[in-house]
């Protein structure tokens, strides 16, 4: 029988690297399969779960609250967010400690891959809709304001694959250093 898979994924908080260790031991200890994106954006860890055929998805995040918060977002096997059935049907279990660890023998495995932010903007290009020539003619100037997360890495190499040439890059350092002023929350 194949091994179940789980895809996960993280923004840049400072507490995102433990809660990942923790999260894929624990997977692991199931006997689950993780694929570790890293620091990844939600959007691409949605689209890398039906990618790789996995049984779901989490991405380690509590997208626009403060700096320390950090939460998991579950996704079913279609890279969806999982329903409110589903979600308490996870507690009750969780709850009941209704779940076997996996023998020694038999326990998950991990592998790291960072493609998948590329593979995400080759899909944006392959879309029907986006009109690459287009942008490029218009000669956009585009400012990103990352505030210091995940966004830092996908925007900026999104709108150089869409031919965007001038970039204003803010904030664009994955450090979890979020901006705290109003108009700046992390994105994911």
């Amino acid at each position: 029988m194949a091994q179940k898979k789980i895809v996960i994924g993280r923004d840049a908080r400072p507490s995102g690297e433990m809660v990942s260790q923790l999260v894929s031991a624990t997977l692991q200890g199931l006997g689950l399969h993780v694929i570790d994106l890293g620091l990844s954006t939600t959007p691409t860890v949605e689209i890398a779960v039906p990618l790789e055929k996995a049984g779901g998805g989490i991405i380690l995040t509590a997208s626009h609250n403060p700096v320390q918060w950090n939460a998991l977002k579950l996704l079913n096997e279609k890279g969806e967010f999982i329903s409110a059935e589903d979600g308490a049907e996870v507690l009750q279990l969780a709850q009941k400690d209704n779940f076997d660890f996996a023998a020694v023998t038999q326990l998950g495995s991990y592998t790291q891959n960072n493609s998948y932010i590329q593979k995400h903007i080759n899909l944006i290009l392959k879309h029907k809709l986006v009109d690459k020539r287009a942008i490029q003619n218009s000669k956009f100037k585009i400012a990103v304001d990352a505030v210091n997360s995940t966004g830092g890495i996908a925007v900026p190499l999104l709108l150089k694959a869409l031919g965007v040439k001038k970039i204003v890059q803010l904030y664009c350092e994955p450090n979890g250093k979020f901006r705290t002023t109003p108009n700046h929350c992390p994105s994911t």
